[in-house]
């Protein structure tokens, strides 16, 4: 038995869509976010700064299982790519393989700045910043990749958040 899944592109990326979820469990999200900001904000250790991160996915995660909406899968996917990218990152420095990678020394101090981003337009409900902030949160992950890694050392991929 197969079955069809719609999603009306054109909503969803050229405009007009709005997080469409109640009031309570969006203050739920931001009332989490600002937890984990001021959390990672807190610590100067990364392994911290990731174990705080990892609560954002988890935490829309749950808002899903309550209130369906397709912004809070995107969000839900995008955070949970980038902790993934960092997460094997940090393994791979740990276990001194691939340390050849680099990344900005004020990598972290983006993340969060990033993460305030997302937390206050979530919150207005400002959707074009919304995007960005979850565009910014995919080149943050992607710097993690090999070919994105790569792309940082070239001068290609520039994080100018």
């Amino acid at each position: 038995m197969f079955c069809c899944l719609t999603i009306d592109l054109k909503v969803i990326y050229k405009g007009g869509y709005n997080l469409k979820i109640s009031n309570k469990n969006k203050k739920i999200i931001v009332d989490e976010f600002e937890k984990v900001f001021e959390l990672m904000n807190s610590t100067k250790d990364a392994r911290e700064k990731l174990f705080y991160f990892s609560a954002t996915y988890a935490m829309v995660s749950r808002i899903l299982n309550i209130e369906y909406d397709p912004m809070l899968v995107l969000i839900h996917s995008v955070l949970l790519s980038t902790y993934s990218n960092m997460n094997s990152f940090l393994n791979n420095v740990a276990s001194s393989r691939n340390t050849f990678y680099s990344i900005p020394k004020n990598y972290f101090d983006i993340v969060e700045s990033n993460f305030k981003n997302i937390t206050k337009s979530i919150d207005s409900n400002d959707e074009p910043n919304i995007y960005e902030a979850l565009k910014n949160f995919s080149v943050l992950g992607y710097i993690f990749t090999g070919n994105g890694n790569y792309l940082y050392k070239k001068g290609t991929l520039k994080i100018n958040i």
